[in-house]
């Protein structure tokens, strides 16, 4: 090739950049020489070898000019990845963001989601835990005269999340040494089996995937089981037909392929797996009788999926050691559409995935999520990002009657003071997510809030109820800590003994899954590291209490005529509660008192109330701020919501925006807008303009203009025509529509060729808005009538 490209002048350069590819060095050192001779003579094999001896005489020169193209390669290597992220993530700041917080955006982003990633799939593979081990146990066990066969109950979302079956195919392919033991697994699909043959030559090719490699002695029809027979002689083989969509199948199909795995048994080993998304009694009703007879069943149920959002939920998005905080709005959103929607815990994870490439992709401020912070707190342009803040000006209003006014003009002028302000406010920020995080872990041990998930409690937590200050965004009775303390003081004395106890114990180990540690590695001057000896004193308390009074002989309170043992009872109790009985001219009049309480019962409201205060004051979340730090804030009401927070656009991303255009899907409503009037979309005169609707008026199309896009037109015609629509007749009314644009004579005079020119491009136009009706699901073809397409009805 490069003899008969030297014989020629034009492919000279062809050559080169050929022999640039395959052989760098030598190619840039022809370049060199070239330069130096005047680029005279071309490159000839001849010329390559004598210059190779030159090479060899001067070694030297060459591992220095190899160095200096080493060290060029990795330079346009690394500009190279600076330019794909560049063109990956814009630039921000009004064009004024440095390309080095763009790339560290994106590998912010990058680092963040592969932890988060990591995080979910060790949940995910702990959720099914039980059950795959029950499943892999049933698969081990040796068949009889029936086909073994496991319904697992998947529940509403099985069509989109068949995460059980993914870690069963994975176990199988590492318990696979193709060997002596062989466990394959055939992941059968409705769409993918129409008939029988095309199941049957599925699981051969499975199964027998790798016998051309092994032993390839015979060859066999594409779905003859004599394969899997031949494949699996003499080895301990199970083969693992699953089901994923088992209500999908045709219930004949499916039949005669139990029927024809069945006669097989006694050669090959098969284990089936039905995925069942509604019962299998319903299931069963499917199948003929000769078919269920055949099957040995046993059920199995997978973990919940509210049950794995929950553990998602505690281990990547409220752990404290996740940087970046999603928002009650948004996690509400996507806790309720996993309810609502019955959608799969896939669905979740992707919508996770996308809020945290919406907050690395568009917010600028979130390189102060890295370790570079301060680097980028010196420059000018993120100081001012960080004072158009709203979050800094509700600051700044909430502060002036609490504040003097001297330091918050010095936050909106002094920019050293400033930055201060701004490393304290992100060090109080840790604190606050800490004291957030123990008040949800405390309410979520307590047992007071069995009715609510954790999800629930933590949305709860983030909009300002944990704590029992009015300013916290909620109500006093509405709020985590004003529950919890009405629950601790309606306790008798044998259940606050077993909450305080279950309290310590709780603060003693701490949440793993919350990245809390226990209290004995907390500092000494924390509250925390105390909290769990103050409650196990209260316990002793109260069992010292409770015991003195059994002994002191507690027949002394009756009830209805009997004796019971005297207990322990507080001011809050209803016993401490008596109905009085008052005579008043003639009328008698009810009304509830205190009932005298004895020392045993006024020492045991103390210890209840010092029980309540422990609980409530480690919700508090400004107890989390050193003393110093508070300052002007004191006055203020105690755990504000996530939302109230200074720079909480840096760390919280709430935004339900970006979720509901992607992921939620669009009403019907919005689809007959947008082809109802075009023009709210386009902003186009041809669709708005007084033209178009003169053009309108005179025509006498009414809404149908002929200046509208095709399926615009074809839509207005669609509203007008009844349950079954001629495609025939449809064209004429659209040619008709599209021909009367008041033009004049002009389409008289046409030559033939062009009418036929106008036709074509006009019929192109139909058959594209009519693919479009029928992909956003207004008509659909029907059998009643070939040349005909139906209206779809929207549910």
């Amino acid at each position: 090739m490069a003899t008969a490209a030297s014989t020629g002048n034009g492919s000279t350069n062809v050559v080169r950049k050929v022999a640039y590819i395959f052989n760098p060095s030598d190619d840039e050192d022809e370049e060199a020489e070239g330069e130096s001779s005047g680029g005279q003579q071309p490159a000839t094999p001849s010329r390559r070898g004598g210059r190779k001896h030159r090479r060899r005489d001067s070694g030297e020169q060459a591992t220095g000019r190899a160095m200096k193209k080493k060290q060029r390669t990795a330079d346009t290597a690394n500009m190279a990845n600076t330019t794909n992220t560049l063109e990956t993530f814009p630039t921000l700041l009004q064009g004024r963001e440095t390309a080095e917080a763009v790339v560290l955006r994106q590998r912010l982003f990058a680092a963040t989601w592969a932890d988060l990633d990591g995080r979910i799939h060790e949940v995910l593979q702990r959720s099914n835990r039980v059950t795959l081990d029950a499943i892999t146990d049933f698969i081990e066990q040796p068949s009889g005269t029936k086909l073994p066969a496991a319904f697992v109950i998947l529940g509403p979302a099985a069509t989109s999340d068949m995460l059980l079956f993914r870690q069963l195919a994975a176990s199988s392919r590492a318990a696979d040494d193709s060997e002596a033991r062989i466990r394959r697994m055939v992941r059968l699909r409705a769409a993918e089996a129409p008939n029988l043959r095309a199941a049957l030559k599925a699981i051969v090719q499975e199964v027998t995937a790798t016998a051309a490699e092994t032993d390839g002695r015979e060859t066999y029809l594409a779905y003859d089981l004599e394969a899997v027979y031949a494949f699996v002689r003499g080895r301990d083989a199970r083969i693992i037909v699953t089901f994923e969509d088992s209500e999908a199948f045709d219930s004949n199909i499916l039949a005669d392929l139990l029927g024809y795995l069945h006669s097989w048994l006694d050669r090959i080993p098969f284990v089936l797996l039905f995925g069942v998304a509604t019962s299998i009694d319903l299931f069963q009703a499917r199948l003929p009788k000769t078919a269920a007879h055949r099957l040995a069943a046993a059920q199995f149920d997978v973990a919940p999926s509210s049950s794995v959002l929950d553990q998602l939920v505690r281990r990547a998005v409220a752990a404290a050691n996740v940087p970046l905080r999603i928002g009650p709005n948004l996690l509400r959103s996507l806790a309720e559409r996993q309810d609502e929607q019955v959608a799969g815990v896939s669905v979740f994870v992707n919508s996770l995935k996308y809020a945290y490439m919406c907050y690395f992709y568009a917010n600028p401020l979130s390189v102060f999520l890295s370790n570079e912070a301060s680097t980028f707190l010196e420059q000018q342009d993120y100081v001012d990002a960080l004072r158009e803040l709203p979050s800094f000006r509700h600051h700044i209003e909430s502060s002036l009657g609490s504040c003097p006014s001297t330091e918050l003009v010095a936050l909106l002028t002094d920019d050293a003071v400033f930055r201060q302000n701004v490393a304290r406010q992100a060090d109080l920020l840790r604190h606050w997510t800490t004291r957030l995080l123990r008040a949800v872990h405390l309410a979520s041990a307590s047992g007071a809030f069995a009715d609510m998930s954790f999800t629930e409690l933590y949305i709860a937590a983030l909009e300002g109820g944990g704590g029992g200050g009015s300013g916290s965004g909620t109500t006093t009775e509405d709020s985590i800590a004003a529950t919890l303390t009405a629950a601790i003081r309606r306790m008798s004395s044998a259940e606050l003994v077993a909450l305080a106890r279950r309290l310590a114990e709780a603060v003693r180990s701490g949440d793993e899954e919350l990245a809390l540690v226990p209290a004995a590695e907390e500092e000494d001057t924390d509250s925390w590291s105390t909290l769990a000896p103050k409650l196990i004193k209260i316990a002793d308390e109260v069992e010292a209490l409770q015991r003195k009074v059994e002994a002191s002989g507690g027949q002394s309170r009756m009830r209805g005529g009997g004796s019971k043992t005297t207990q322990l009872r507080s001011r809050y109790t209803a016993q401490s509660k008596v109905l009085r009985t008052t005579v008043v001219a003639q009328k008698v009049q009810l009304s509830r008192d205190s009932a005298a309480l004895t020392a045993e019962d006024q020492a045991f409201t103390e210890l209840v109330d010092r029980t309540a205060d422990l609980v409530v004051a480690e919700m508090d979340a400004e107890a989390a701020e050193p003393r110093e730090a508070r300052g002007a804030r004191e006055a203020k009401p105690a755990t504000p919501p996530a939302s109230a927070l200074w720079l909480q656009e840096v760390w919280l991303y709430d935004a339900r925006t970006p979720y509901r255009d992607v992921f939620i899907p669009r009403p019907v409503l919005v689809l007959e807008r947008a082809l109802s009037r075009p023009h709210d979309y386009l902003a186009c005169q041809c669709c708005g303009g007084d033209e178009s609707r003169k053009r309108a008026e005179r025509s006498g199309a009414g809404s149908i203009r002929p200046t509208l896009p095709p399926t615009a037109i074809l839509y207005q015609l669609y509203r007008e025509a009844g349950t079954l629509i001629n495609v025939a007749d449809l064209w004429a009314a659209f040619q008709m529509a599209v021909s009367s644009s008041g033009g004049g004579g002009g389409e008289a005079e046409e030559t033939e060729g062009g009418a036929d020119e106008r036709e074509r491009r006009l019929l192109v136009q139909f058959y594209h808005g009519l693919a479009e009706l029928k992909a956003l699901g207004f008509v659909k073809a029907t059998r009643k009538k070939v040349d005909h397409v139906a209206k779809v009805k929207w549910l």
